[in-house]
């Protein structure tokens, strides 16, 4: 997992790999807040998508630890301040919903142990097919969220 600024060092992160080299690249030469919600952008063919979502903040209690096994998750938040709870894949403790291959995705009870991660406007964090991951929670109060979350795959 790597937390940083948008702003700032983004572009440092682009030896990970090519495929995230791309993104970035993506990223840098789009208006990203003009993007409209809803939309799930092709950038890479099967390799590279955006997902712009915006939604309510909510509890921490309402939503569940996620993990990813084909795709990095690059989630920047453009407006607002959300916590996202940060475990190893390895210290959470039971499966809740089996892994769906179609969406990329497994839930999973929350472990003993994580930790939070505030991500403010201009934030963003990179979460590996090693990370439980738990998005979209309050950081002070329920508000409004901008995001966009590029999937790139492993």
């Amino acid at each position: 997992m790597i937390m940083d600024n948008l702003y700032t060092t983004l572009a440092d992160y682009g030896s990970i790999s090519p495929k995230v080299a791309r993104a970035i690249e993506w990223l840098k030469s789009n208006d990203i807040k003009a993007l409209e919600p809803g939309q799930t952008i092709t950038v890479d063919g099967d390799r590279i998508s955006a997902q712009i979502q915006a939604y309510d903040s909510i509890a921490a209690e309402e939503t569940r630890f996620e993990a990813h096994r084909r795709y990095i998750d690059i989630q920047i938040v453009l407006s607002g301040s959300e916590t996202i709870y940060w475990a190893p894949l390895a210290r959470t403790p039971k499966i809740r919903t089996a892994y769906n291959y179609d969406n990329d995705v497994v839930f999973f009870e929350d472990p003993e142990v994580s930790v939070a991660l505030r991500l403010d406007a201009g934030d963003f964090a990179i979460f590996f097919p090693s990370d439980a991951h738990k998005p979209r929670c309050i950081a002070n109060k329920r508000e409004k969220i901008a995001k966009i979350v590029v999937k790139v795959a492993t």
